[in-house]
């Protein structure tokens, strides 16, 4: 028997939704977007954290920055754009014994009429090794994680969840 599962309307349970489904849907990014052919694969996502960062004291995004526009209060978000964040484990195959990687994504998204949408996301890497730091946070919207999560929105609006 399958269960119906619709769109969350709020944030928590829209991510907890989403880290569920997320490690299958950026595979398919990843084979279909690989033109080298890299066996790379996302193995789990979890971790998510709602608890959004501040900017600093008296700090706004710059000129040019791809982060949404925070102006209102230094330290508040807009409103309208909601941070989570999410963990991913992945593997990847360049070396013949497999690196394992831990990715951080720090998501900006927004609720429209239709349901949530990906503003934009920053995201990091981090080698599983002791003492191995991790790179630093770089805009990452065109990356297969922020490819999956854009399908996975799409789907969530538009289609009926069944399980």
């Amino acid at each position: 028997m399958y269960e119906r599962r619709t769109c969350p309307a709020t944030l928590e349970p829209l991510v907890t939704q989403l880290i569920a489904d997320l490690p299958g849907y950026a595979n398919r990014v990843i084979q279909r977007t690989n033109e080298t052919y890299v066996p790379y694969y996302v193995i789990v996502a979890g971790n998510p954290q709602f608890e959004p960062l501040p900017l600093g004291p008296g700090r706004t995004p710059g000129p040019g920055s791809t982060l949404p526009d925070l102006e209102r209060s230094p330290d508040a978000p807009s409103p309208d754009v909601r941070q989570a964040f999410l963990t991913t484990l992945e593997r990847n195959y360049l070396d013949p014994t497999g690196l394992v990687l831990e990715g951080y994504h720090w998501l900006f998204l927004t609720r429209a009429e239709d349901g949530w949408r990906l503003v934009t996301i920053f995201s990091q890497t981090r080698r599983l090794l002791p003492g191995e730091p991790p790179t630093p946070p770089q805009e990452s919207s065109d990356s297969a994680i922020a490819q999956a999560i854009r399908l996975w929105l799409r789907d969530c609006r538009h289609l009926d969840f069944r399980f």
